[in-house]
């Protein structure tokens, strides 16, 4: 199995760095020779706070815009909302800050240099020899002691300067064997991409951090003084072992309230249990807890051993088959690091950011990302990886419903295209000219609600769905029942816009349409799962028979002049053909209202779509068309846009590279919008799953998209609907065993090269299909 990113040089640059995560703690590790750097995150440390983003007059505006629509003035409509109902930007993901690890004399006589990251273990080590000294660092984050872990090791002493810095307004200080950072984040941080008199400020209510670095070692660590720099500073001498232990507390408490909880001896508690252990104690628990959740799945995809370093194997022309199984299991890896139950949803950036000012805030973007990082999590059987997803919901519904009232005069709960740590749910843009084209987009309310069905779909814990998914997803679909229209016999989301698109009509760019095929889409298929789960449940009341009524006129699906499907109210001119969002397949894919079995005719305008917005893109627009290809049962389209996403990118792309149509891979094997966004990782991993196995139209589909060039293989461990784990073999393009096991008594329909058969599946007894 592909499991190990293998390096021949320290990392210059972020996009180089290799990282670890346990949910909460993040940490990239350059593994520099002289003075090592490690960028650290918390996932609680944002900018802002609880509190009102409303803009007064917002409503009368959003009236005045739909009235401006109805009248065909559209471009007028764009103006209004831009002026009178996007609000303020919400917040930012900051950066905890940085350890920095010096050898005194060092020189830059290196040799025999190794960096690898472990992915099955989550350890990544840096080995060397300099100066006739064999020097081995090893770095982990573990989660079952909320930790980093830093083992410095030579065959001859030697000796270090430990320093750190910290967000915001902070203080780092020593005491003995450790060094205490503190920090605080802003209450307000606006975009680095918005011109704003106030850009920072700081009121006393932004998040606050404690952080310990404390260290032990068979050497010497020099007694403190009064000179500034020694003071927040830990100089260790004549060493061959020293243990760096890592770990911070933050003032956050929920998305709900102020962060007030104390940090400076919470994380002084939390130091002294910690150094109790020791190190090879702490570093057994790690490797058994995220070897168990990454071993769950066991890949392989034929491909031959590569002696080439991974940058080197991206860099090459031929992408070889064990790259595509690393990427894959680089995407389990970084769902494992970032998203543990009790940790936050992961952003943008998953939870790895070393700019004050990140890229797009590092915030939760709803229109497609956010929830893109979630797509591979339940089919590759980490369940509890997709528990901070589910709380992030919750917390947007709750704070959605004043946003939907305040707004549209509307029941239910709604949000917009940003959220925040805080679950803010108002539009933003703060005027921007064409802010429209994302800002006004009021769609994510259901999007998210999807996240919440499959995961009773992949669980069956009806619990969950009567507790928790179906009471969010009836306030949802209350915010669309009050907002609908009926048009034409159809019932309709109106004014309507396709996350960031737009067409040319009038003289102008043109975001607003009567309606877009997505946000149909998005309330067609929330309403049919909110039937489904009804009938499971064994509800039926007057919200159930409205659901019901107009489940089955909503979705509206049409053909352009090239047999494309349409993505707005009318065959208008693209302005971009090549756009790297294709919003309008959402019915294909992620959800699964269209398939190639159940509606040939609509897959092929799919398909005709995607052959001309073309196979370039963002990095996780080509991961998003590698799941739809995947859908349309044609694994070597799939395969090649895997290879074009393995396109090697510098850290540092030239100034001429076009960040909208043509993404790729950096050296760390990190998504390449560019700049580095984490969901192209997490798509692209999903659209591999989807080649080995597909749940759709009732059934378990096993190979849909077997590339030809995936001649012989296995993967082991994927999960299908129904909580049924599934362990797939094939010789010969063709399966030559598939094994079933579930913990419930059910019968499925598994289907393989075409054919359907009926399986009675007892609890926990394998059953082998072939």
């Amino acid at each position: 199995m592909e499991a190990l990113l293998k390096y021949s040089k320290p990392a210059n640059y972020f996009e180089e760095a290799l990282p670890l995560g346990n949910g909460q703690l993040g940490a990239m590790v350059y593994g520099k020779t002289q003075l090592e750097r490690i960028s650290i995150n918390h996932d609680t440390l944002w900018s802002g706070k609880p509190g009102d983003t409303f803009v007064e007059g917002a409503y009368e505006s959003n009236e005045k815009a739909k009235k401006l629509v109805n009248e065909g003035k559209r471009y007028e409509a764009q103006r209004e909302i831009e002026e009178n109902f996007t609000g303020k930007w919400l917040n930012s993901y900051m950066l905890l800050g940085d350890l920095y690890i010096e050898r005194e004399g060092a020189t830059t006589k290196t040799e025999n240099y190794i960096r690898t990251l472990d992915l099955e273990n989550s350890i990544a080590k840096v080995s060397y020899t300099e100066d006739g000294i064999d020097f081995t660092r090893e770095y982990f984050v573990s989660y079952p002691n909320d930790c980093m872990m830093v083992r410095l090791t030579s065959n001859k002493p030697v000796s270090y300067k430990i320093s750190a810095d910290c967000v915001g307004k902070s203080a780092v200080t020593r005491c003995r064997d450790s060094l205490y950072l503190t920090g605080e984040c802003p209450t307000t941080l606006a975009p680095s991409y918005h011109k704003d008199a106030y850009p920072i400020t700081y009121d006393g209510d932004g998040v606050k951090v404690s952080a310990i670095v404390k260290a032990v070692t068979n050497g010497t660590l020099e007694k403190e003084t009064e000179e500034a720099e020694v003071e927040s500073t830990l100089r260790i001498l004549d060493s061959t072992d020293v243990v760096l232990y890592f770990c911070a507390e933050t003032s956050f408490i929920s998305f709900d309230k102020l962060p007030t909880k104390e940090t400076f001896y919470a994380c002084i508690d939390k130091m002294e249990k910690l150094s109790q252990n020791s190190y090879e104690d702490i570093k057994n628990a790690h490797t058994s807890d995220v070897s168990k959740l990454f071993n769950r799945v066991k890949t392989d995809f034929g491909g031959k051993p590569s002696s080439l370093d991974t940058d080197e194997r991206l860099k090459s022309e031929n992408k070889d088959l064990g790259l595509c199984e690393l990427l894959y299991n680089f995407g389990r890896y970084l769902i494992i690091a970032a998203s543990r139950e009790g940790s936050r949803a992961t952003n943008l950036q998953g939870i790895w950011n070393d700019s004050f000012y990140a890229p797009w805030s590092s915030n939760y973007t709803l229109n497609i990302n956010a929830e893109m990082n979630y797509w591979p999590v339940l089919m590759n059987n980490l369940v509890s990886c997709n528990l901070p997803i589910i709380e992030q919901t919750k917390n947007i519904s709750q704070n959605g419903k004043e946003t939907a009232k305040r707004l549209y005069h509307a029941e239910g709960f709604v949000s917009h295209h940003n959220s925040d740590i805080w679950a803010h749910t108002t539009p933003v843009g703060n005027k921007r000219v064409n802010s429209t084209q994302y800002a006004y987009w009021n769609m994510s309310g259901g999007w998210l609600c999807r996240h919440l069905y499959e995961h009773y779909e992949y669980t069956l814990d009806k619990d969950f769905l009567k507790e928790t998914a179906y009471p969010i997803m009836k306030e949802c679909a209350k915010f669309y029942l009050s907002v609908m229209e009926n048009y034409n016999g159809k019932w309709i989301i109106t004014p309507s816009t396709s996350p960031e698109n737009s067409y040319n009509a009038d003289g102008h760019l043109i975001y607003l349409a009567k309606y877009t095929v997505m946000s149909q889409s998005i309330a067609e298929d929330l309403f049919k799962n909110l039937s489904k789960a009804s009938k499971i449940l064994g509800i039926d009341d007057d919200f159930t028979k409205e659901i019901n009524s107009r489940k089955d006129h909503i979705g509206i699906y049409e053909k352009g002049s090239d047999g494309e499907l349409l993505e707005y109210d009318g065959d208008y001119e693209e302005t971009d053909i090549y756009h790297r969002h294709v919003s309008h397949l959402y019915a294909f894919y992620p959800a699964d209202i269209i398939t190639t079995e159940n509606n040939p005719e609509v897959s092929q305008m799919v398909k005709r779509t995607l052959e001309r917005r073309g196979d370039e893109g963002t990095g996780w627009s080509m991961g998003w068309k590698v799941c739809l290809w995947a859908k349309l049962k044609d694994g070597d389209h799939a395969l090649k846009l895997v290879k074009n996403q393995l396109r090697y990118m510098p850290a540092k792309p030239d100034e001429n590279h076009d960040m909208w149509h043509a993404g790729g891979t950096y050296a760390n094997m990190f998504d390449a919008h560019p700049p580095f966004q984490i969901d192209g990782n997490y798509g692209v991993c999903a659209g591999i799953a989807q080649m080995f196995l597909q749940c759709e139209d009732g059934k378990v589909k096993i190979l849909p998209a077997l590339p030809t060039e995936m001649s012989k293989g296995s993967i082991k461990g994927l999960l299908a609907k129904g909580n049924i784990t599934v362990d797939i073999e094939w010789q010969n393009n063709k399966a030559t065993s598939v094994k079933l096991v579930t913990p419930f008594k059910q019968t499925a329909i598994i289907n393989i090269e075409g054919k359907d058969i009926s399986v009675s599946l007892k609890p926990n007894e394998i059953y082998t299909v072939v």
